[in-house]
């Protein structure tokens, strides 16, 4: 009996994982929710991880092998600090993260981005299992994107492949958080559809969309038109088995992944018709911490017959 803690880095919230493995089937043992305080600063932010794979490690699951961490951004893969956090408050470049962990909860500590945390549970667990290659992306604040093949990430010589969300789309566009012009993401963010809609929240759009507002209506499918051209590109590049659509931007169901599939379909003119698969995320907002954890015990080793998350 092993056991492995995944923890999900966001903006507002924390998400906490256990996975518990025996005979190599895995099941989700634990999961909760603590505030980040971001407000408090980079060295804060890290200290407050630190101190949650502790008292996991500590207090309550002494057999705990790994810590997962994702992160909601760009990281030194070599020294284990951000790089680039473009929606987290303080300075982040250079802070020191895995170390700090490590040095605190005395486990090996696995950092991967939050988008491809949630593309690896969802291959793993998900709608995707057993499925290859795997496209996944994560509509929220940002755009973030995964690409798995054969069950493990893809991170491609730069070690920061995926990113299915910067694709540049509009190079006269405006500027990305990510330094580039005219990504998918300054497109199809939560705050440009909401802008669109005249709304404070896609979630309003959403609701006003499905009451028939023009406005609302138009909103989504703009941003379905770009979030089209990304699944094509990608499609006609890659040619995934299956994308998976995920984030709070995508839980607008199926009004928007049909608009979606309609965009890629027309947009894809090298591919058989019916053969772009899109479905929504099935793991809930759990996935990032499930997939942080899982990352950690794959990069120490271990091996999984069943992955049953429920």
């Amino acid at each position: 009996m092993t056991k492995y803690l995944g923890l999900d880095l966001g903006g507002t919230n924390i998400k906490i994982s256990v996975l518990e493995s025996i005979n190599g089937s895995v099941t989700l043992l634990e999961k909760d929710t603590v505030s980040t305080e971001a407000v408090n600063g980079p060295t804060y932010v890290v200290n407050r991880l630190a101190q949650i794979a502790y008292d996991y490690i500590f207090n309550k699951y002494v057999d705990i092998e790994t810590v997962g961490v994702a992160v909601p951004g760009v990281f030194d893969h070599d020294l284990g600090e951000i790089i680039l956090f473009p929606n987290l408050p303080g300075v982040w470049l250079g802070q020191p993260m895995q170390k700090p962990i490590e040095a605190k909860c005395e486990r090996p500590v696995s950092i991967i981005n939050d988008a491809r945390a949630f593309s690896l549970a969802e291959a793993h667990a998900g709608l995707a299992r057993g499925k290859s290659p795997v496209a996944c992306l994560v509509l929220g604040t940002g755009v973030g994107g995964g690409i798995i093949i054969e069950g493990k990430v893809h991170l491609g010589s730069t070690l920061g492949a995926g990113e299915i969300g910067h694709q540049i789309v509009q190079p006269d566009g405006e500027f990305c958080g990510c330094g580039a012009q005219g990504c998918i993401e300054t497109l199809t963010s939560a705050e440009a559809l909401s802008k669109r809609a005249g709304t404070q929240t896609p979630e309003e759009a959403y609701k006003r969309a499905i009451d028939g507002d023009p406005k609302a209506i138009a909103a989504f499918e703009e941003s379905a038109k770009w979030i089209g051209i990304g699944i094509a590109n990608v499609m006609v590049v890659l040619a995934p088995e299956l994308f998976i659509i995920g984030g709070g931007v995508s839980q607008s169901g199926e009004f928007f992944l049909e608009l979606i599939r309609k965009e890629a379909e027309k947009r894809a003119k090298l591919i058989p018709n019916g053969t772009i698969n899109i479905a929504a995320a099935s793991l809930g907002v759990y996935a990032g911490s499930i997939g942080a954890a899982l990352n950690g015990a794959i990069n120490a080793g271990a091996q999984f017959n069943l992955i049953s998350i429920t």
